[in-house]
């Protein structure tokens, strides 16, 4: 039996079944939007590409991407929401998962998995899901100017930490949200173990609790092997830590 449907769920419904065949397509005000977008972020060097749709930009090792994700609930006419994703992925960081022999490490996982990624607006001031909504034209350069300016004061100064001193790089592990497994990689990836090692116990000592619940599977599994499964973060970034060797204590 389907659950319950929201009330999103039950507007766009209603719409689909009473379409307006002349009002303006989702995708076609998106792109429209997108267009804007990439324009003013060209001179970045972010070249804009359809399928996706997403935004990038190469920088010797590593990928700088924005990729955009549209609302099913869009209606033509009525609502062509998107939200946007930030992502870094690096080349040495993919050959370095394809090469490790323990499947914590996703050596055979079928897309690149990205050293950090969030969505825009949890990199924005204040930190928060953010969607932007292209359906009204007449509103519809002031959204892309909202976006444009997001993606510069959001993403820009996380991918310009990647242009700096690694160890601003590693500051980037001790986050919430996401876990510290992508930047932990990245380092050991680079040959960095020993700052990979203090970024772990950084990211530890400031949160007891989880030190606690870490410092439990990390004997687990270092008795009786590493898990089929992943779950929960601490059980995870304990499994991550003994396939790879990484310790907690500096040692």
């Amino acid at each position: 039996m389907a659950g319950p449907r929201s009330f999103a769920d039950l507007v766009a419904a209603t719409a689909r079944q009473n379409p307006d065949v002349a009002a303006e397509k989702p995708r076609e005000a998106i792109f429209d939007g997108l267009q804007m977008v990439g324009d003013a972020i060209a001179a970045d060097g972010f070249s804009f590409t359809r399928s996706g749709p997403k935004f990038s930009r190469k920088s010797g090792d590593l990928t700088f991407e924005i990729t955009v994700q549209s609302d099913r609930n869009n209606v033509a006419g009525q609502r062509a929401a998107i939200w946007v994703h930030v992502g870094v992925y690096s080349k040495s960081l993919t050959a370095w998962r394809k090469n490790h022999p323990s499947d914590w490490i996703r050596p055979k996982a079928p897309f690149p998995i990205p050293v950090f990624g969030n969505q825009l607006g949890y990199l924005c001031d204040p930190a928060c899901w953010v969607e932007w909504d292209f359906a009204d034209k007449a509103k519809r350069r002031s959204v892309a100017d909202g976006l444009i300016t997001s993606i510069r004061v959001g993403a820009y100064p996380l991918f310009a930490t990647f242009h700096g001193a690694i160890e601003g790089v590693a500051a980037l592990s001790d986050q919430d949200w996401p876990p510290p497994e992508g930047v932990l990689s990245y380092l050991l990836s680079l040959g960095r173990a020993p700052l990979a090692t203090d970024s772990l116990r950084n990211y530890l000592d400031k949160r007891p609790k989880f030190r606690r619940d870490f410092d439990k599977f990390y004997e687990q599994f270092s008795e009786m092997g590493l898990p089929p499964y992943r779950t929960a973060i601490p059980h995870d970034l304990a499994a991550f830590a003994v396939a790879t060797g990484l310790t907690s204590n500096g040692s």
